[in-house]
């Protein structure tokens, strides 16, 4: 890793400070505790790969708005990157030369009823089936990446989520986070297990084998995708797009992963106006998500 930019891609489910639903809400007392916790898990994997050697450390909040990393509690020696941009990468913006990417603090599949807080892009989504295969977050992201030559080397978040990246790419390491309430519920306990989870991804770090060679994850075209939501009136009003849809199911078909992805965030996120102007609109929910943080401190 000597010389190497690294890249950590941060989500919260699978965090060692996130317990239940609401620790992933917003401006919930249970968020800023959790966030307090992701900033500290984000610190001991940066400090485990500045002891690796590598020349950069570069951190992308991927959660919800993409402002839950508390800055003044990061570890200065990595550059934090808030919200999301239309590109050069599709959510990331720009990659800083990142020559690897780990991903820390992720989730299951929708459909993957083993998994803590299980979803795709959003819990309004039950399950994204792309060529008959449930599709998870992770696929979606290390396909982007690819692009860039930028392979995946690491992941952490529940047992489940770790199980489904290891099927996927089996050359990624792994480091599980258990989520159990019983633990949460007791101070002494939960104290105990995050310090102990914490330390597991640092020792996960550091054992990590040299990334030199990792093989690029790109998910395979052409695509035809299932869209499957929770409820069929979500899928109805989500679809202002006329995409073909039948009760809680969106279909579509894709010849190039990027036209996919644009069309699942358009699916998840985005009413027709809001897509046409995202060059604007994106912007401006980072100056106004930001804010909004920083009155949560």
């Amino acid at each position: 890793m000597k010389g190497k930019i690294a890249y950590i891609v941060a989500d919260l489910e699978g965090s060692t400070g996130a317990w239940t639903k609401a620790h992933t809400l917003l401006r919930t007392p249970e968020w800023q505790e959790a966030r307090v916790e992701l900033t500290r898990d984000i610190n001991a994997v940066t400090d485990a790969l500045l002891a690796r050697g590598v020349r950069g450390v570069v951190v992308k909040d991927f959660h919800r708005t993409g402002y839950n990393i508390i800055p003044a509690y990061l570890d200065r020696r990595a550059k934090l990157v808030s919200g999301y941009y239309t590109g050069p990468a599709v959510g990331y913006g720009n990659l800083y030369g990142a020559d690897f990417a780990l991903f820390v603090g992720l989730h299951a599949a929708g459909g993957n009823e083993n998994g803590f807080l299980a979803h795709t892009l959003t819990s309004r989504i039950a399950e994204i089936l792309v060529n008959g295969n449930r599709v998870c977050e992770s696929e979606l992201f290390s396909t982007v990446l690819s692009s860039f030559e930028v392979p995946v080397a690491f992941f952490s978040g529940c047992p489940a989520a770790c199980r489904e990246v290891k099927d996927r790419m089996d050359w990624v390491v792994t480091c599980a986070v258990p989520k159990d309430l019983s633990i949460y519920q007791d101070p002494d306990k939960r104290k105990e297990h995050i310090q102990r989870a914490r330390g597991s991804l640092r020792t996960s770090v550091l054992e990590m084998p040299w990334v030199e060679g990792l093989a690029l994850f790109a998910m395979k075209p052409p695509f035809d995708c299932e869209v499957i939501f929770q409820e069929e009136k979500e899928a109805n009003r989500m679809n202002a797009w006329g995409f073909p849809r039948e009760g809680r199911i969106i279909r579509f078909h894709a010849e190039e992963f990027l036209e996919m992805y644009e069309n699942l965030l358009k699916i998840a996120y985005f009413p027709k106006l809001a897509y046409a102007l995202r060059y604007l609109v994106i912007p401006l929910t980072r100056v106004v998500w930001g804010i909004q943080s920083l009155k949560h401190l």
